[in-house]
C-alpha cells in the first residue's frame, strides 16, 4: 500500500474529513490531498503524526518470509471466514477438544469464549508473541480455506 492510500484509508475509516484530518494533525487541507494523491509524500514524522491524529497507533513489526508470511496469509483468509460466518466458532470450539492438550488450547478456548472480534484479532495479528497462536489454531483444519486459495497464499509467500 502506498503512503497515500494509507493516509487516505485511516482518514477514512476513522470517519474524518481531509480539513478535519489536517486540524487534528496541524497542518492544511490541500496538504492532506497531495499527500493522499501522491504528488507529495511526508516526512516519516509526519506520517506517523497523520495516522496519530485519525486515531492509529503504528507498530513496526519485522517483515515475514517464507513460512511466516503463508501463516499471516493463511490465517488472515481464516479471519475473513470468521468475520462473514462467526457461527464457525462452535466448529473450532469441537476441533479444540481434539487437539493435543496444550497451552495454545487453552488460549483458543478463551478467544473463542471471548467471540469473534477477538479471534480475528489474533489471526490478524503481526505481533510476533502472536505467531505461536496463529501457527496452531483450530481453524486451520476445519477447510475454510480452499485448496486453490491454499495454493495461492503459498505462491504470494515465496514471491515475497
Amino acid at each position: 500500500m502506498d503512503t497515500g492510500t494509507l493516509i487516505r484509508s485511516a482518514r477514512q475509516r476513522a470517519g474524518l474529513t481531509q480539513t478535519r484530518l489536517a486540524t487534528k494533525a496541524h497542518t492544511s487541507a490541500p496538504t492532506i490531498s497531495a499527500y493522499e494523491h501522491g504528488t507529495k509524500q511526508p516526512r516519516s514524522d509526519v506520517l506517523l503524526r497523520l495516522l496519530g491524529a485519525a486515531g492509529f497507533e503504528p507498530m513496526l513489526a519485522p517483515v515475514t518470509t517464507g513460512n511466516g508470511r503463508y501463516v499471516d496469509l493463511f490465517c488472515d483468509a481464516l479471519a475473513a471466514h470468521v468475520r462473514e460466518h462467526p457461527d464457525v466458532l462452535e466448529q473450532a470450539r469441537l476441533e479444540l477438544d481434539r487437539m493435543r492438550p496444550s497451552d495454545n488450547v487453552d488460549a483458543w478456548r478463551s478467544l473463542l469464549d471471548a467471540g469473534p472480534s477477538a479471534v480475528v484479532a489474533v489471526l490478524t495479528s503481526r505481533d510476533p508473541d502472536a505467531r505461536g497462536l496463529k501457527a496452531d489454531n483450530p481453524f486451520a483444519r476445519l477447510g475454510l480455506v480452499d485448496e486453490d486459495t491454499r495454493l495461492d497464499l503459498m505462491e504470494r509467500a515465496r514471491a515475497r
